[in-house]
């Protein structure tokens, strides 16, 4: 019996001290700021067309994140990566216009207002020179 009776007086006393500080006009109450740590999804459906000359990258529009800012894409050859979209930039699609010989890795990730990044989504274009016939093969 005693035992419950200091779980509810524990109670009453944490109860009165959490409501006294909320309800005071001398210090009133300032809301917290929630901070966003939540990165916004990986784009979808990446896919890399190429027609011999121009690679053209596509995926979908992030429609579930309403703080997007964009998207960053990037392509690494050879363990060098090269900035194609430095800046977080409301596209769906890039070209482009020099994809060299041997892998061409294109990565995109999505970019929300507070920084945060997504997960890299990535494709691979190999380009493979035909050397019998000087010409390049997808």
């Amino acid at each position: 019996m005693v035992s419950k009776m200091m779980v509810v007086t524990f109670m009453l006393i944490a109860a009165t001290t959490l409501v006294g500080a909320g309800c005071s006009d001398d210090d009133p109450v300032n809301p917290t700021t929630s901070i966003d740590t939540a990165p916004p999804a990986v784009p979808a459906n990446l896919h890399v067309d190429y027609d011999l000359e121009n690679a053209q990258i596509t995926w979908d529009m992030n429609t579930v994140d309403p703080d997007l800012a964009g998207y960053i894409v990037t392509k690494e050859r050879y363990g060098i990566t090269e900035v194609l979209v430095g800046t977080p930039t409301m596209i769906t699609s890039y070209e482009d216009p020099n994809p060299q010989g041997g892998p061409n890795i294109y990565q995109v990730y999505a970019v929300d207002q507070a920084g945060n990044q997504s997960a890299v989504a990535t494709v691979t274009l190999t380009v493979v020179l035909n050397h019998e016939t000087h010409t390049l093969d997808q």
